[in-house]
């Protein structure tokens, strides 16, 4: 059998080193890096690591990911890491037709249906959070809102009203974006997986209003779902119900902060605000799961893929690619934020919701605010997503007492 890179020099398509585990690159400009990949070609391979093809039109990208009979995503891997990192995280870690059942069973616990009465709770810590950032004079967005909106707002309606919530928060970074062994890794999977076990424990005795015990209370063929696959539900949503939304919330919020023009239109504008949401994440989309495995042979542009074949399938890339311009009103918006086919995200309508009430409540209540001079940001990729790491703002009148009664 002949190796990728002979299939893919075979049918001359570039060979580029695409690194998104040592580039240092990454740290400074992330978004320089996914354009620079587009302008390569729709499909190239990296040699890097294990070496992998790379996917970076939306065309491409689309037709990787509804391609299930080639690309699985058992077993769900890190494909561009240079040891093999498995994750086990139901039902994204699942295939047709056993990801077809458990999506389906939870597909009610993210209706519409279920997550508006949760709005006011929403539009309540969001204020909460501007008066405790008035209180205490000061502002980095990152630490002190976009992580801990989604934080206190998920592990609250997921059932944790009990614990430590700092460490809650703490061990999905972890999860998110530190590059550990397999055998480090584990160590923090297990004790995300203990806590969303005693969690289970506790609300099959104690149900409550919350996710968990619809979680347990879960059917699927009409059976209870086995424990081995629930606590990885659990797992997956601990991890994209805190990271996810704060990852995404911080960079829409440097680029308001960076374009006073655009910030201007939604303050003047608040129906502009969701429309405004799906251009940011086009914009800088933050990745999500991104990679995938041959099962079966077949073709991409092409290239003769074969089974055990590795793809990084690069969203942001593509969503950048689409536009170079940024327009807060672009609609329709095809944008791979939340992911294409079967697998896309469950959790997108509590996401958009999560967003919209933080610009409305943000815009409202603090309409002027700048990044401070000299201000240098930095990033990091994870096996799950990008993220800024930081976002001081500078905010007129920030600690004064007519500010803080505000």
């Amino acid at each position: 059998m002949s190796t990728m890179l002979e299939r893919a020099t075979a049918a001359g398509i570039p060979i580029h080193e695409f690194d998104l585990e040592h580039d240092p690159r990454w740290g400074v400009d992330p978004h320089a890096v996914w354009d620079e990949a587009t302008k390569i070609a729709p499909l190239f391979y990296s040699p890097v690591n294990r070496g992998y093809f790379v996917a970076t039109d939306y065309e491409t990208v689309k037709g990787v990911l509804r391609d299930t009979a080639v690309w699985a995503n058992t077993p769900t891997t890190t494909i561009f890491t240079e040891r093999e990192v498995r994750l086990n995280v139901p039902p994204l870690s699942m295939d047709a037709p056993d990801h077809t059942v458990y999506r389906r069973a939870m597909i009610p616990l993210f209706s519409p249906q279920v997550l508006t009465p949760l709005e006011p709770g929403i539009y309540d810590l969001a204020n909460e959070l501007v008066d405790d950032i008035f209180a205490k004079g000061s502002c980095l967005f990152t630490k002190d809102f976009s992580s801990q909106l989604p934080a206190r707002f998920f592990l609250g309606w997921f059932g944790f009203d009990y614990g430590d919530m700092q460490r809650m928060f703490e061990l999905a970074e972890k999860a998110t974006f530190e590059f550990p062994t397999p055998e480090i890794r584990k160590q923090i999977e297990g004790e995300i997986e203990g806590l969303i076990s005693g969690l289970y424990e506790y609300r099959r005795t104690n149900p409550g209003d919350d996710l968990a015990t619809a979680m347990v209370n879960m059917r699927v063929n009409g059976e209870p779902i086995p424990e081995e696959v629930l606590v990885p539900m659990g797992t997956l949503a601990f991890i994209a119900g805190q990271e996810t939304t704060s990852t995404q919330l911080g960079y829409i919020m440097w680029h308001l902060a960076r374009f006073p023009k655009d910030r201007r239109r939604l303050i003047d504008d608040p129906a502009l605000i969701p429309d405004a949401i799906e251009e940011l994440m086009r914009v800088y989309n933050t990745g999500g799961p991104s990679g995938r495995t041959a099962r079966a042979s077949g073709d991409v542009d092409g290239v003769q893929i074969e089974a055990g074949d590795r793809i990084f399938i690069a969203r942001a890339g593509a969503d950048r690619a689409m536009a170079a311009d940024v327009q807060l009103d672009r609609t329709p918006n095809r944008h791979t934020a939340f992911g294409l086919g079967i697998h896309r995200c469950i959790g997108s309508h509590i996401a958009r919701i999560e967003m919209r009430i933080a610009l409305e409540v943000w815009l409202k209540r603090v309409p002027e605010f700048s990044i401070p001079a000299g201000f240098v940001p930095t990033h990091r990729y994870g096996s799950f997503m990008q993220q800024l790491n930081s976002l001081p703002l500078e905010i007129p009148g920030l600690g004064s007492p007519h500010r803080a009664a505000a």
